[in-house]
Order: C-alpha cells, then structure tokens, then sequence
C-alpha cells in the first residue's frame, strides 16, 4: 500500500520508533530525526505484564493489546532478522493473606483466565525465594529485549526511509518547512524532553525517574521473572535486572545510593543472599496523571501532532497504539477519547 504523505517524526524511543514503523508498513514516505540519546526506551526493563498487581486488576485494554503486539514484534523480528521478543512467565509473591485472597478470587473469573494460572499446592510451597503467603503465576507475559529492539528496528527503518541522527531544531522550523523540506504532517514523539516542545511543551507531561540495578545472584530462579516490592527480569548467566524506583521530584539521568539502598531493600523481601551489583543505571519516564498516554493534534496548528506519555507499560501500549494513529493520521479514523489531547483542551477552554 502506497501513501503520498511525507512525514518527519521527531524523536526515535519507543514512541517514535512505533509511529515510523506504522507508516512505513502504510506506504509512507517517512523521515526519523533523533539525537540518538535516550534516557528513557533503552533503561526500560521492557516487560510486558498484563497485571496491575496493587489493585489486583487488569491493565487498562490488554484484551486487545496482546494479541496485536505479539504480532507487531514477532513481524518486526522476522523483517529485522533479529530476535528481541520472548515469553518470561511471571511469578507474583504474595505480600499478605489478604493478597492472596484477592488472586484467589479473581483466577475464578472469566476475564481473568487467559492470563491468570490457578494457583496450585506447588505455588503455595514455592521455594525458591521468601513464600510465607504463597505465590501465582501469570501467563500471556513477555519481555522484550530493548536495546536489540531499538538497534535493529532504527537500521530497519534507515533501510526503509530517512533517519537523521542530530538534534532537532526549532529554529529551522516554518510551518512544515524543516531546513527546505516540506513536509505534510510532523509527529513529536520526544518522551520526557516535551516540555521544551514550544507546541506541546504545555500538556501535563511528568518526568518520572526509575533507576534499576543488575545483580549478579546465586539463588534467583533463571526461568522465571519474580515480582514482590520490585521485579526480578532474569538477563542470563545469573545476572538479573531489579526495579524499578518511582521519584517525581528529580529530571535527571544521575543514579543515587538512595535508590540504590531502596532496591536492595526490596530485594531482601525475596531472597536473604547478599547479591552483587553490577550496574546501576537510570532513566525518565514520560507518564500521565490520568496514567493514559497524549496523543492528538495540536489545537492551533493542524499540521503538528503529538505522540507521547507511553509511560511504564510502553512495550505493550505501543504496537496497537501507534497503529491506531496511524489510522487517525491517515485516514481520519477517530482517536480513543482516553487518550486524545482534546480532553486537556476541552478543561481548558470550560
């Protein structure tokens, strides 16, 4: 399928890198500027859980967001000749019998069947690591491996289009005239640097930092991702991934003994070894009050259009996400109302 449109995306994270891929596959003919330093999509641990575990309640549309990112990455991988998408189970350790109770209670529903394994004598038993409440399995849960992820889709889409690896300027911008290129529509996909956007810097838009450690353990399982007061993600030849910390308060990429502590802290909730670190390392989240993600067109200027605040669930928000504004873009195909900026437009303007 061919497009005339002539798209520049500002931004290659996960947010950009999604919306390029979405019109190259539509037909369209798309340039990726980035300054190819991203403090948020390559830190990310990069799980998908369809879960929120504090409420004990399924994320918001994973009935439809499964199915279509298996599909999303899996073709990636096959377009890519690359592997970057596996299957991790999670186990979630009950931090108390009301916990448990609450899974309990929810595995005997039916929309929680596909993703929920009935907790049996085994996962109460559960040995290796703390299960004084016992524990459940997840199914329909995956990882991907974000650093091979985003190197070989962004070579993909050099191979597809243009990728321009400088920092974008506003000053060069006229309309949508970027440096004597014209062009039909300009995506800002710039993660937690949008509130230096001078169109969209405005949206609430937080910058939400998360520091995670590598350890090196002895007793973690390898199979199996764990989950109580922080996660576990399994990197091989037991090493694991730990995170993640939540500080609202810091826009900076600078990794603190704090945090550090505070994850190490955690860890000992599972397992008693003294584990080595590693790394540390840190990275800020693009997240939403509303926890939904901002998307739309800019309320002055038709041609400017935002796609961001991914958030903590990015990998498995944006595969249908930027499908569907792709289909917004192109074909005028409403946006979901949850995450159209028109609904911070609309308080606005009461």
């Amino acid at each position: 399928m061919e497009n005339s449109k002539n798209i520049l995306v500002v931004g290659a994270g996960l947010a950009g890198i999604s919306v390029a891929t979405q019109l190259i596959k539509a037909g369209v003919q798309v340039t990726l500027i980035d300054n190819d330093k991203n403090f948020s999509s390559r830190v990310a641990a990069g799980m998908i859980n369809p879960i929120v575990f504090r409420r004990m309640t399924k994320s918001w549309r994973v009935d439809e967001f499964i199915p279509f990112l298996k599909s999303f990455y899996r073709e990636l991988e096959a377009e890519t000749q690359s592997e970057f998408f596996f299957p991790i189970p999670i186990r979630r350790l009950f931090s108390s019998e009301q916990e448990r109770g609450f899974w309990l209670k929810k595995e005997q529903r039916e929309e929680f069947e596909p993703y929920m394994e009935k907790v049996t004598e085994s996962d109460l038993n559960f040995s290796q690591a703390k299960n004084p409440f016992g524990s459940g399995r997840l199914k329909e849960t995956y990882y991907v491996d974000v650093n091979s992820f985003i190197t070989n889709t962004k070579s993909w889409i050099s191979s597809k289009s243009r990728l321009i690896k400088e920092q974008f300027d506003y000053n060069q911008l006229t309309r949508t005239n970027y440096k004597g290129t014209k062009y039909d529509e300009i995506v800002f996909c710039l993660g937690y640097l949008n509130k230096s956007c001078p169109f969209f810097g405005e949206l609430p838009l937080d910058q939400t930092k998360g520091q995670t450690l590598t350890i090196k353990s002895e007793t973690l399982p390898e199979n199996t991702s764990l989950n109580r007061k922080c996660f576990m993600l399994p990197k091989g030849n037991k090493t694991f991934k730990i995170g993640s910390t939540y500080e609202w308060n810091d826009p900076t990429t600078h990794t603190t003994i704090e945090s550090r502590t505070e994850l190490l802290k955690n860890l000992a909730y599972v397992i008693d070894e003294e584990v080595e670190v590693i790394h540390q390392e840190a990275g800020i989240r693009p997240t939403t009050r509303d926890r939904r993600p901002l998307i739309g067109t800019h309320n002055k200027h038709a041609h400017y259009h935002i796609f961001n605040g991914l958030g903590a669930k990015g990998y498995m928000l944006a595969p249908l996400i930027s499908k569907e504004f792709v289909d917004y873009l192109l074909n005028g195909v409403n946006l979901d109302p949850e995450v159209d900026i028109n609904r911070y437009y609309r308080r606005n303007n009461q």
